[in-house]
């Protein structure tokens, strides 16, 4: 009996160290396994490290957690651009995949196991041969370029021979409509610059190739870089399309905007909308801070007008001749008074007028947003709100 109590007390001590084992190894398969090296989506090695870093060639580094050992799944978090990436590890243990539906670009193969050799370190060298391939896909009667994040890495491969610290600053799509039929169609123009000398080149793709262009003098262009990892354009398209806008696309354009008093900020203008290109939301204010400057050439050019005008009043020589703006002996009458300080009735007027250009000249969702007191950039160089 004795006996047969220690062999049953045993199986269960052995019961107990198989499941811990078991939980264990269920850990390690879902998230120790991530440890190494992956071929990135968009061309590049993202290495993840046991304590929890990661670092991403060329460009980036940041963060990583298990947040489902059970299913292998972990949350990345970008340093640059404060990228969020939600990804499962495949069942055979060798590709990363989004569990993000507005994600399902990011995608990664492994390279190494935990415990890689040097010689993993290994990173391809630039390469004239980087294929530059404009992918499209339908969008009504167009097409429309996508996979733009793989795109512009490779032709960040092949900047990297022109300057070895070429960095892409801003990239542009617009829809060709030229009367040569074979000139048009879709051409994406990335930007490359170089901060060591302060030059830059630019990469034209088309769907017969690519060209590249380069200015060997000093640009005034952007210093900062495009995050290697944004919004798809055919993603862009779709968020801008949900919230408002309308026709075609005929240009879009993405860069790091610097806004006055807010960090720079990753986003492409499409249309009348601009949209976060790390996190796909809407953005409401004017990140380009061109609404500001044209109000403040606005109001320096009325106070001219304004400062013109006295002076031709002061200089008008007898009762016969006609003031300009207004009775002579009441300088504070007449047309040219709203225009003086930025008064409460001359903010109303503006409105007024602004809603009555959008109203006449414009589409209703035009009339709306002015009359809701949403102007863009684009309604204001069209209708003055």
């Amino acid at each position: 009996m004795k006996c047969r109590k220690s062999l049953i007390l045993g199986f269960f001590v052995t019961t107990v160290i198989v499941m811990i084992s078991l939980r264990q190894s269920v850990h390690a398969a879902g998230c120790d396994a991530i440890v190494g090296k992956w071929s990135w989506f968009t061309k590049g090695v993202v290495t993840f490290n046991s304590d929890g870093t990661m670092v991403h060639d060329p460009g980036n580094d940041g963060r990583w957690e298990c947040t489902d050992p059970a299913r292998g799944r972990i949350t990345l978090r970008w340093r640059q651009g404060g990228y969020v990436n939600q990804l499962a590890l495949s069942p055979d243990g060798n590709g990363l995949s989004s569990t993000d539906p507005s994600q399902q670009f990011v995608t990664a193969k492994r390279m190494t196991g935990a415990g890689a050799g040097p010689s993993a370190t290994n990173t391809p060298a630039p390469s004239a041969a980087t294929p530059l391939v404009l992918t499209t896909q339908p969008d009504g009667a167009r097409q429309l370029p996508r996979d733009l994040p793989e795109l512009m890495h490779a032709g960040r491969q092949r900047a990297l021979l022109w300057r070895p610290d070429a960095i892409p600053v801003a990239l542009k799509f617009e829809h060709r409509d030229a009367p040569n039929p074979t000139m048009r169609g879709p051409e994406v123009v990335i930007s490359f610059f170089s901060p060591s000398t302060g030059t830059g080149m630019l990469t034209r793709v088309t769907a017969d190739g690519a060209r590249t262009f380069e200015f060997n003098q000093a640009v005034n262009w952007s210093r900062l870089p495009l995050a290697p990892v944004f919004v798809d354009l055919p993603a862009a398209a779709r968020i801008a399309r949900t919230n408002g806008m309308k026709g075609p696309v005929n240009r879009a354009r993405l860069d790091i905007w610097s806004p006055a008093g807010a960090p720079p900020v990753l986003a492409w203008m499409i249309g009348d909308k601009t949209i976060n290109g790390a996190t796909g939301e809407i953005i409401a204010y004017d990140v380009t801070g061109y609404i500001a400057s044209y109000n403040k050439q606005w109001q320096q050019a009325a106070r001219g007008l304004l400062a013109l005008m006295r002076a031709a009043q002061g200089h008008s020589s007898g009762g016969d001749s006609p003031s300009i703006g207004g009775d002579s002996n009441n300088p504070g009458s007449g047309s040219d008074r709203p225009y003086d300080d930025g008064s409460a009735a001359r903010q109303q007027y503006e409105r007024n007028a602004a809603e009555s250009r959008a109203y006449w000249n414009g589409s209703a969702s035009d009339y709306n947003r002015i009359k809701n007191g949403q102007c863009t950039w684009s309604d204001s160089s069209r209708f003055g709100c």
